[in-house]
């Protein structure tokens, strides 16, 4: 597991750090845990028991209650500010209907402080010429082929306010540690935690 040196209570896992069941028995929480029936909304709700909430990013001030996302190749987002924790799932389809801005709402962002999980990277990630309408300053072309820099605003963003942020810059597709469905189509996942 990858452990967040930017925020206080946060852990990264990867393929090789076991069921969700024996990550929290590791971090000692066994099944206390607030998880998300992830669709690639930009819905974000508010967590205040160890449910499954239909949503794309989550957000509690509750302490003790880790918030899990699952992701392969998405962008696990997590975030801590004086106004509690969040946990956020970033495709680009989430991107596009803009969950990151939606998930900035709920915190306070002149104490806010965010880490970047491992997802497909600018490296690895060959998205068609389609996503040049949507994501242009997010495309990086090599050789005719068109690459998506999934954090490029997130980054942006942090940088232009000043944000205390990092990145594990880990990429899912090309490291071997680690699930990726762009790589072999894979249903497993790795999962992210933040708590207070």
């Amino acid at each position: 597991m990858i452990r967040s040196q930017n925020l206080n209570n946060a852990f990264f896992s990867s393929a090789n750090d076991g069921s969700l069941e024996e990550i929290l028995e590791t971090i000692g929480f066994q099944n206390q845990v607030a998880t998300m029936d992830q669709t690639h909304s930009s819905e974000i709700v508010f967590a205040d028991s160890n449910i499954s909430y239909k949503c794309d990013g989550i957000y509690t001030n509750k302490i003790k209650l880790p918030l899990v996302v699952k992701t392969a190749d998405c962008v696990p987002l997590l975030m801590e500010s004086s106004k509690g924790v969040s946990a956020t799932h970033a495709g680009w389809r989430g991107l596009e209907k803009s969950i990151f801005e939606k998930s900035l709402d709920i915190h306070e962002i002149s104490s806010l402080k965010i880490s970047i999980g491992p997802h497909a990277r600018k490296c690895c990630y060959e998205v068609g010429v389609e996503f040049l309408k949507t994501f242009n300053n997010s495309i990086n072309k090599v050789n005719d082929k068109y690459y998506l820099d999934l954090t490029r605003n997130i980054k942006q963003f942090a940088f232009e306010n000043n944000i205390n942020l990092e990145d594990t810059n880990v990429c899912t597709i090309c490291n071997k540690e680690y699930f990726s469905y762009r790589k072999n189509k894979t249903n497993e996942r790795q999962f992210s935690f933040i708590w207070i």
